[in-house]
């Protein structure tokens, strides 16, 4: 699909990189600049061969070779391999590209064909413009967290996955797919500009909206949907938990009959969706006093049988093990220089197009040097 481009992942940690991985997955030639002190993924987290996880799972897809764009021979070994490329993403504060002597008007003068994709932390303008931010603080600054949590807390971080990470990374996909297209129609490159805060706030567009509607801030609520009731999570007699969600009312009058609360379709404090949010309080110690009679296996069979949306409450062991994961192969295990690693898989298929997916995994720092530049035939000084 997209085997005549190549992507320059100038970026780190973790959002350009992905993004870069995602569009290598899609057939690119992506080829990784990395700094000569490596990224800081590297040595961060989870240590796999001694080196941290999160890089092995940011970088697959991606040939790789070590440059640093500040010296005045890695700036021009950069500026040829620019010239042979269609993608440029970096992920850094904006002024750190032109300081370096690597931002989109010297690079664009080089190849004016480029798309060249910056997404920083705040965004081009404003006061924090230059901050440095990760997942946790985009989180943070954005009101993700006040959301987040039990009822009646302070609100809490998405722990454990890069939430926002990974949604900026698919928004800088879409930004250069949709410029390469418009490079098609009009012969020229451009710059693309996004950011973690607009990426968090994109996400939170919901949200956002009930506050405009009610000028009232909203609260964390658990597993619980503000606007869908029930759809939260019920504790079961083995102390497991079952999920229940319940969009349409069709599927209240099954739930009903399926956990032998009849009685309750037709009350007329439940009877619609509108009724049920403003009863929630007396509806959900009815249904969790139900729910905790039986095993969790059990309500997920009696409620899948009578066409409730539901699902069981996963671990991370849970899922690699599912026989469902497992047919439809939402995982890869390859080969690493630090042993195996598993991959997830690219989540779209075509029917027309082979799927995309995640072929080659990361490699060592430098390791494709000498193919690389035998590429461009560059002789360094």
């Amino acid at each position: 699909m997209l085997s005549n481009i190549r992507v320059l992942d100038v970026g780190g940690w973790g959002v350009g990189p992905i993004a870069c991985g995602v569009l290598g997955a899609m057939g690119a030639d992506v080829i990784r600049f990395e700094p000569p002190k490596l990224d800081g993924l590297y040595y961060v987290g989870t240590l796999q061969g001694g080196v941290g996880t999160g890089y092995i799972c940011a970088h697959p897809n991606a040939r790789n070779i070590i440059i640093d764009l500040k010296s005045d021979e890695g700036r021009k070994l950069g500026f040829e391999l620019v010239k042979t490329a269609d993608i440029l993403i970096e992920n850094h504060t904006p002024q750190k590209m032109y300081d370096l002597g690597f931002g989109y008007e010297e690079v664009s003068k080089v190849n004016p064909r480029i798309i060249y994709c910056s997404s920083s932390g705040y965004g081009r303008e404003g006061p924090q413009a230059n901050d440095p931010s990760n997942d946790p603080l985009a989180q943070i600054s954005t009101g993700f967290t006040s959301i987040q949590g039990a009822p009646g807390s302070k609100g809490e971080l998405f722990r454990y996955i890069t939430h926002i990470d990974w949604t900026t990374s698919l928004i800088i996909v879409e930004g250069v797919l949709l410029a390469l297209i418009s490079r098609e129609v009009t012969g020229k490159g451009q710059k693309v500009d996004t950011s973690q805060f607009e990426a968090s706030l994109a996400m939170q567009s919901t949200r956002i909206a009930e506050y405009f509607a009610t000028g009232v801030s909203p609260q964390p609520m658990g597993s619980a949907n503000p606007n869908i009731v029930p759809s939260q999570a019920f504790k079961t007699y083995d102390e497991e938990y079952v999920n229940v969600s319940i969009p349409r009312e069709e599927h209240w009058v099954n739930l009903c009959k399926a956990i032998g609360l009849n009685e309750l379709v037709n009350d007329p404090r439940f009877v619609t969706n509108a009724e049920r949010v403003k009863n929630r309080e007396q509806l959900i110690p009815i249904l969790e006093g139900k729910f905790s009679q039986e095993c969790a296996k059990w309500w997920l069979i009696l409620l899948r049988r009578n066409g409730v949306p539901c699902g069981p409450y996963y671990k991370v062991d849970d899922i690699i093990r599912d026989p469902h994961m497992q047919e439809n192969k939402m995982f890869v295990e390859l080969d690493t220089p630090w042993g195996k690693s598993m991959y997830s898989n690219f989540p779209v298929e075509f029917s027309k197009l082979p799927k995309p997916i995640n072929t080659r995994a990361t490699v060592k720092p430098d390791a494709n040097r000498k193919e690389i530049l035998n590429e461009i035939g560059y002789k360094s000084n």
